[in-house]
């Protein structure tokens, strides 16, 4: 018999993960925000700085233009068809970010198949960064293997300057 998945514990261990990766790229602490990540702010009235830590998934340093929501679960999604569920985690994402004026930026493990990025097209100023290689449009969004977004350089796209 297959062994059930804690689902929990899943998407704890790949917010810790996508932490470690965002903060070997930019070599700047990114964190897990802990119990209720995302939720938080949802169930207690936060202002200024305390609401931009704890919304999103990820506590994020100073001037990170991102607000980051993760992903970890095993459904394989079409990314160039409509798709309930990608709309419902952007949705997520887009109503965080919005909230404390981020841009949103969902960050997707799939099994055995590593990480995506989705992030609203209007991020990229395609004269200064142009797009990350071998990436898709969906619905206004731009997604494309998170290696690929990483490998942008340009210091304006990442941080407020």
């Amino acid at each position: 018999m297959k062994k059930r998945i804690n689902s929990k514990r899943k998407g704890n261990s790949a917010e810790l993960e996508l932490a470690k990766i965002l903060t070997e790229r930019f070599g700047m602490p990114f964190a897990r925000i802990g119990v209720s990540s995302g939720a938080r702010p949802k169930q207690v009235k936060l202002d200024g700085k305390a609401a931009e830590t704890f919304t999103g998934d990820l506590i994020v340093p100073d001037g990170f233009r991102f607000s980051v929501e993760s992903k970890a679960v095993n459904v394989d999604v079409d990314m160039l068809a409509p798709s309930a569920l990608l709309d419902k985690f952007l949705e997520q994402a887009l109503q965080d970010a919005n909230s404390i004026n981020k841009m949103p930026m969902l960050c997707w493990k799939r099994n055995r198949k590593g990480w995506i990025a989705v992030v609203p097209a209007r991020t990229f100023d395609v004269d200064r960064v142009g797009y990350p290689p071998f990436f898709a449009r969906y619905k206004g969004w731009v997604i494309c293997q998170l290696d690929a977004l990483l490998e942008i350089e340009t210091k304006e796209f990442w941080f407020e300057i």
